[in-house]
């Protein structure tokens, strides 16, 4: 079958997603004095979308291409926005008025079947918490301050937890709460579920959390909304932990219940092994608990004569049942948590550049470009595990790279007409 070149299909991909009434940010408040306005606000918040979805640094950039725009980008986007009034408009924004435009993206994502589970029977959803970058303020109080090391200058990091959809191919983000400078990932932990609970709770039958939100009281919550938990145990749960490798580690001796195959990764060598227990069920009060899991890492470097392995392992206990899920799907929902750093997060610092390239920092700006990028990048996300796929089921090392797309999205919204018919270039 015959493929048409990647600009066009991302050309296609945007007018279809870019059309829909999200999109339209109607229902954002404006924040800026009725006198002067030139441009609307939904105009500007889309300029500002579509800046991130070509991987633009700075604001300056934003501009550059909207003054290069063809009949496609038109479409969206009248004329050139200036750098400064964009500027203008992030640090007067607040974040949450934008929280339900991107709940209005993920639910708008779920009606096109694009949020299905992908080897699982269930929707899982991962809370972590991630820092939006050093500033020189304190971000009108939501900023936590720290000192560096090497002269004890201080600065300040603002904080979120995030929810992300690991059992869905694409790994889309679903929400963003800041995490107040006094307190942590586990004091914002039960309103924030509590909310995702409210907005999705169709979407999802499991939480897992890192074991910074490990604790009985989160634990309840989630089992009082019949919800499943999956959370990582560490020294910070220290009777729970400890019997948890009296009754796993006996079982290492064991053949696994499932393992993967030897991986590449980074240049070395990784497999990974679990076991389960079920003699855990309603330890230390843990009314609800059913089972405990261990997950063990196996590491080796193919260029050490000696095949030397290191050896990980991460322990977690659930309240589900035995049988909701099989061995390897036990494997898949471990792994796919880890997914929310190694594909949402790192995505963002390393190709958004969410760390570095904050465009705006006075105000709640770094906040707000947070929550558009969450936008841009569920959107692009699908396009690279979905849309562009050069088969039903690619391999990392098929999908796109985040340049790639960045560049197509770049050709795409110049384009006015569909290139000349003939043999299309293949994928």
């Amino acid at each position: 079958m015959k493929l048409q070149p990647k600009d066009l299909r991302v050309k296609k991909y945007l007018q279809r997603h870019l059309s829909a009434p999200v999109y339209q940010f109607d229902q954002v408040p404006d924040p800026r004095a009725s006198r002067g306005r030139r441009w609307p606000l939904p105009t500007l918040l889309l300029t500002t979308l579509v800046g991130l979805m070509a991987g633009c640094k700075k604001l300056r950039e934003v501009e550059d291409q909207t003054d290069e725009m063809g009949p496609v980008g038109r479409r969206y986007i009248p004329a050139r926005v200036p750098d400064t009034t964009l500027y203008e408009l992030l640090v007067r924004l607040e974040p949450a008025p934008l929280r339900p435009q991107l709940r209005r993206q993920v639910k708008t994502l779920a009606r096109h079947k694009a949020l299905m589970p992908c080897g699982l029977p269930c929707g899982v959803l991962a809370f972590d918490g991630k820092g939006l970058g050093r500033l020189d303020h304190d971000a009108k109080g939501s900023a936590q301050k720290a000192h560096r090391a090497h002269d004890q200058s201080p600065y300040w990091l603002p904080r979120v937890l995030r929810a992300v959809l690991t059992s869905a191919a694409a790994k889309p983000a679903l929400d963003q709460l800041s995490i107040p400078p006094d307190t942590n990932e586990m004091g914002v932990f039960a309103d924030f579920f509590e909310e995702q609970v409210l907005g999705y709770g169709d979407l999802f039958e499991i939480v897992t959390v890192d074991a910074g939100m490990t604790s009985r009281d989160n634990a309840n919550r989630v089992q009082a909304h019949d919800k499943g938990y999956v959370m990582a145990l560490k020294e910070n749960q220290p009777e729970l932990w400890a019997e948890a490798r009296r009754q796993l580690l006996p079982l290492t001796s064991h053949p696994a219940q499932a393992e993967t195959p030897w991986q590449r990764h980074q240049g070395k060598l990784i497999r990974r092994r679990q076991y389960r227990s079920l003699e855990m069920a309603g330890y230390h009060g843990w009314t609800h608990l059913q089972q405990g899991w261990l997950v063990r890492q196996e590491t080796r470097d193919p260029n050490d004569s000696e095949g030397r392995i290191t050896i990980e392992d991460r322990y977690f206990v659930t309240n589900l049942r035995k049988g909701r899920l099989g061995p390897s799907q036990i494997l898949l929902v471990v792994r796919n948590h880890w997914g929310i750093e190694n594909d949402c997060f790192w995505s963002l610092d390393a190709a958004f550049g969410e760390d570095t390239h904050p465009w705006a920092t006075q105000g709640h700006a770094v906040e707000v470009l947070g929550l558009l990028r969450l936008m841009a990048y569920n959107l692009l996300q699908l396009a690279r595990k979905r849309h562009l796929r050069p088969r039903p089921v690619a391999r990392q090392a098929d999908l796109p790279s985040w340049q790639q797309l960045f560049r197509w999205v770049c050709q795409a919204m110049p384009l006015a007409v569909a290139p000349p018919t003939g043999p299309s270039p293949a994928d």
